[in-house]
């Protein structure tokens, strides 16, 4: 066993100074388990940084054996040398078909290790910077970070395991830094720039399509911010004649789980384009209703990713700290709430910051837009057919993007006195927030009428952070109509679940000083689902202020005898007060079936002075 790998000029070893846990590893892919590596000359020397991918000599693609070596050697690696005359694609250095006598452990995969029998090495530049994903969610907004643990190990920490104070932190470095967004604004328009020069190369001169176009693809060098495209594994060629691919997956059925050997897509799920997802299988539903061709892939195929790409950095601060699914896994949250025609495509950003430029958003829109029949039609302009088209949308939007200095007014510094400064500034002040109230109410009113005009309930997460939008920005005196909006849209449908009610009852904590609460209560504990109303009775209880009505008295009931254990007579008594109340039926019979127990019965028989048969027979009329 040897922890050396002999190339062709260079003797390759995992570098373990580097990773989490000091073992060099990096990542592992649709198709690679990828490694930091150490190179050095045959005769020893220098060692330079490099990454070592290693990838499975041979796979199953429908039931067929595939030698990936081959495969390798005939299709990607001279797709490679056709694009190393430009320096944002990564270098490869070496293709090591056998590993010899090397052997690397890795709990990442089933055999547990890593040699000459089911792998082979294909050695890559060492790029010093992050991901795209790695920068936006780590360097720049901090929600991720690493920690320093005992005997030189480290650990990842996220934003969801954060102390409050450190959420407190990294949240006013986003919500209330407008200098911040526009600042990281400025930065996404640059690297979408870039990478539409990278892809132009690729693409519209070297005739290749990329077709796994992601974050976790692009890197962001250290010292620049240059972009450089990686991973073409699933890259494929075509001709200025014929513009399209065709992708070679079987029919999958989409109620089993995704694998690595039945992926429901060409590319990674999340970021491919709709044409790019294979037939369903064994009748299963096939997520998409719109008009194309599954399995042929073009140029637009790969702007739909761009789009899908930028749309996850601009929104990356919500979807980190709003949604903990997607903080650990973003590929189940894509699979579990975006696999449908509303989610996956036309992506606005409706949950992101309102300082974003509308123009930027129309260029998300427009990349990400749902197919129709002639959405491959080189003039129809509703889509992106070429990337210097796209760029030159980019420049412009972000040429008329607001800029971040503003210029210091001379005259009013000097005209004033020290009072006269300060109190022009206090009023200053005072007329921004006004305005940014009203344009801000203004802005979240356009996204509530435009999310609930098609809203299904994948969305949900957004229907939340426009709605908190709206209360906080609503003006004096339009608080109430806009909480009855908002629960108006909420009702509509029938009973609320949990995550509703949630939203409902947060929304209420805001506005604690209404003349409506009872009102508004009282309409929660109406609609709310049966199965909820632990949840909801808790959330409203917690309001910390006590409410005279029906619908508080209910909720106060249930969280004493379903969460406390306590108060079983007094929860009793309001059984028998609200009992025949029609309104709040669903809230009475939640508080029997809590109290329908053997204890709560001998504790309300021996308070009644009564049996327990007669307890119980009065519950069964209850329903």
């Amino acid at each position: 066993m040897s922890n050396e790998i002999i190339g062709t000029k260079f003797k390759y070893t995992v570098d373990t100074s580097y990773g989490i846990n000091q073992d060099g590893f990096i990542a592992i892919g649709t198709e690679s388990i990828v490694y930091r590596g150490l190179k050095t000359a045959d005769k020893g020397g220098l060692q330079f940084s490099c990454v070592l991918k290693f990838k499975p000599k041979y796979v199953y693609v429908n039931g067929t054996k595939i030698d990936r070596v081959k495969v390798f050697k005939d299709e990607e690696l001279k797709i490679f040398e056709n694009l190393q005359e430009c320096r944002s694609i990564v270098r490869i250095y070496d293709v090591i078909e056998s590993l010899g006598d090397f052997s690397l452990p890795c709990d990442k995969i089933k055999s547990g290790v890593i040699n000459a029998s089911g792998y082979f090495c294909v050695v890559e530049e060492y790029i010093d910077g992050w991901s795209l994903e790695e920068y936006c969610r780590q360097e720049r907004w901090k929600l991720r970070k690493i920690e320093q643990l005992e005997n030189n190990l480290s650990k990842v920490v996220d934003y969801h395991e954060y102390t409050e104070d450190e959420k407190s932190f990294v949240n006013l470095s986003y919500y209330k830094n407008y200098d911040n967004v526009l600042k990281y604004q400025s930065e996404i328009f640059q690297f979408m720039i870039n990478l539409c020069e990278i892809l132009e190369f690729v693409t519209e001169k070297k005739n290749i399509l990329h077709l796994d176009i992601k974050p976790e693809n692009i890197m962001v060098t250290k010292y620049g911010k240059e972009l450089v495209l990686i991973d073409f594994g699933r890259s494929k060629r075509i001709t200025k004649a014929d513009r399209f691919a065709v992708s070679d997956l079987a029919k999958v059925n989409y109620n089993d789980n995704e694998s690595i050997e039945k992926m429901y897509q060409y590319g990674t799920l999340g970021y491919a384009a709709p044409e790019c997802y294979a037939e369903a299988a064994d009748d299963s539903q096939f997520p998409f209703k719109q008009h194309f061709e599954p399995g042929k892939m073009s140029i637009e195929s790969d702007i739909f990713s761009f789009g899908a790409t930028f749309w996850e950095c601009l929104n990356i601060f919500e979807l980190v700290t709003k949604s903990e699914e997607f903080s650990k896994e973003s590929h189940d949250f894509y699979k579990n709430h975006f696999l449908n025609d509303a989610a996956y495509c036309s992506r606005d950003l409706t949950i992101t910051s309102l300082h974003y430029h509308k123009k930027l958003e129309n260029i998300i829109k427009k990349c990400t837009k749902e197919r129709n029949k002639n959405y491959l039609n080189l003039n129809n302009d509703d889509f992106y057919h070429s990337y210097r088209t796209l760029k030159k949308d980019i420049e412009e939007a972000k040429n008329s993007a607001p800029t971040i200095v503003r210029a210091e007014n001379i005259k009013v510094r000097n005209a004033f006195t020290m009072f006269g400064v300060m109190l022009a500034v206090c009023v200053t002040f005072l007329m921004i927030f006004i305005i940014y109230r009203a344009v801000g109410f203004g802005i979240a009113e356009d996204k509530w009428d435009s999310l609930t005009a098609d809203y299904n309930v994948t969305q949900f997460y957004k229907l939340e952070t426009i709605a908190n939008d709206l209360i906080k920005t609503a003006p004096n005196g339009k608080t109430d109509d806009t909480y009855s909006k908002i629960a108006a849209f909420t009702y509509s449908d029938g009973d609320i679940d949990e995550q509703e009610a949630a939203m409902l009852v947060y929304l209420l904590g805001k506005m604690s000083n209404s003349e409506y609460m009872c009102r508004y209560i009282d309409e929660l504990m109406q609609n709310a689902n049966t199965k909820n109303f632990k949840e909801i009775s808790t959330d409203i209880v917690k309001l910390n202020t006590e409410y005279n009505c029906a619908g508080y008295e209910l909720a106060k009931a249930i969280y004493n005898t379903e969460v406390g254990k306590t108060e079983i007579i007094g929860s009793y008594e309001t059984l028998k007060k609200y009992k025949d109340d029609h309104a709040f039926k669903n809230a009475v019979i939640k508080l029997k079936n809590v109290l329908d127990n053997d204890e709560s019965i001998r504790m309300i028989s021996e308070h009644e002075n009564t049996t327990r048969v007669e307890i119980k027979n009065y519950f069964k009329e209850i329903g």
